[in-house]
C-alpha cells in the first residue's frame, strides 16, 4: 500500500514540475503556493487528527498562510511585494515644486530630472528618509513636467 502511495507521489510531482516549467513565474509561483496549501492543510489536518497536534497546528497555519497569498489577500505594503496605492494628490502649485526641487521657472527638463534623482537619493526611505517625503519630490517632478 505505502508503495503505491509513493509512486503516486512520484507521479503528481512529476506532473506537477512539468506543468510549472511551462508556466510563467509568477502563475507557477501561485501554483506552488497553492499547492503548498491544500498539501500543508491536509498533512496538518492528518497530524492534528492522530494525536500529534503540536506538528498539525502549525502546520495548517503555515498552508493557510500560503492560501491566503495565493488568493492575493496581502497587507499593503507588506514584504509580499504587493504595492500600494499612489499618493492622492495634494494639488501642489508650480512654484511650490519648483521650491521643493530647487529649480528656477527656466529650468530645463533635464535639469528638472537631476534635481529630481538628487533629490530622492536623500529623502528616499531606503536611504533614511521618509514616504511622505519621497512622494512629495515624485509630485514635484510630476508637476512641472506634466506627468
Amino acid at each position: 500500500m505505502i508503495y503505491y502511495l509513493f509512486v503516486l507521489l512520484i507521479l503528481v510531482g512529476w506532473v506537477v514540475a512539468v506543468l510549472m516549467a511551462k508556466l510563467p513565474s509568477r502563475q507557477a509561483a501561485n501554483l506552488l503556493r497553492w499547492i503548498l496549501g491544500i498539501g500543508g492543510l491536509l498533512l496538518g489536518g492528518l497530524l492534528t487528527i492522530r494525536g500529534l497536534a503540536v506538528a498539525g497546528i502549525p502546520m495548517i497555519g503555515a498552508a493557510l498562510g500560503f492560501l491566503g497569498v495565493a488568493m492575493g489577500r496581502r497587507k499593503p505594503g507588506g514584504a509580499s511585494g504587493a504595492s500600494s496605492p499612489p499618493p492622492a494628490t495634494t494639488g501642489m502649485s508650480e512654484a511650490e515644486a519648483r521650491a521643493i526641487l530647487g529649480v528656477g521657472p527656466d529650468a530645463d527638463e533635464e535639469t528638472i530630472r537631476k534635481a529630481h534623482r538628487t533629490m530622492m537619493k536623500r529623502v528616499h526611505p531606503d536611504q533614511g528618509g521618509s514616504d511622505a517625503l519621497a512622494a512629495k519630490v515624485q509630485e514635484a517632478r510630476d508637476v512641472l513636467l506634466k506627468n
